[in-house]
């Protein structure tokens, strides 16, 4: 139960990684206050929740809206009276499109969804957490941001690298509060949107992007939930402002 107690912020937690992340935290004793756009998808995601683990906190919105963002923290502290963790995992990727494809309108679209959201999330659960002297935030990037994607276009790449970035910069900022940041840096996940660009794929092009992989399959989102609540748990106290690779070694630091 190794997070008995807490209390969780999950973005983008109506499917995919979002929601794997939410059922650990919640069978492991957590509280999860789970956030995403559709409210379908989030209703299907608290009573999935709800069967493993503590009805969980639900509260729509779009992230990248600054005033989203608040309402989400102040419902949280509301009704928990605390935040000890953040993962930033709202955002998605593009079509995959050239240099000259991108419009400005997608490019804003893409950093807003991705960068934008968790600066804003961290920026808003930060007083909170140092008023407590304790927190993890987990940033939730992508392989892309690492080295480049194989799926999307440069303005996805360009946003998960911005999120390696504000991970490294927030641990050294709030380290001295007991408050780590990390960020997990995934491979192609099975999740519904990478599944339906995957069917989309020849079987040439899947050929090739599985060879790439030594592994030799793509993820499936709860092998990369596990990592993130690694990272949030007391297991890695003494671990801030890394990335942790989980892209069955297709890039490898």
């Amino acid at each position: 139960m190794r997070f008995d107690g807490r209390v969780a912020i999950i973005t983008g937690s109506s499917d995919g990684i979002g929601k794997a992340a939410a059922l650990i935290f919640a069978r492991e004793g957590g509280q999860v206050v789970l956030n995403a756009r559709g409210r379908d998808r989030l209703e299907a995601a608290r009573a999935a929740v709800q069967a493993v683990g503590k009805p969980p906190l639900v509260v729509a919105g779009d992230v990248s809206q600054a005033a989203v963002v608040q309402r989400l923290v102040d419902e949280t502290l509301q009704h928990f009276g605390r935040v000890d963790i953040l993962v930033n995992n709202a955002g998605g990727g593009t079509s995959l499109r050239f240099l000259e494809e991108v419009t400005e309108d997608d490019w804003d679209l893409t950093i807003d969804s991705n960068l934008k959201s968790a600066f804003l999330c961290c920026r808003a659960v930060a007083p909170a957490m140092k008023r407590r002297r304790y927190g993890r935030i987990v940033n939730v990037s992508s392989v892309a941001g690492r080295n480049v994607s194989r799926l999307s276009g440069p303005q996805y790449s360009s946003a998960k690298a911005g999120m390696l970035g504000l991970t490294r910069h927030l641990a050294q900022d709030l380290g001295s509060f007991g408050i780590t940041v990390n960020a997990v840096a995934p491979g192609p996940t099975l999740v519904d949107r990478v599944a339906q660009k995957w069917a989309l794929r020849s079987e040439e092009d899947r050929s090739h992007i599985l060879g790439n992989i030594p592994l030799g399959r793509l993820a499936q989102p709860e092998e990369v939930a596990a990592v993130i609540a690694f990272l949030a748990s007391e297991d890695a106290s003494y671990v801030t402002g890394v990335t942790i690779d989980v892209n069955g070694g297709s890039f490898m630091s």
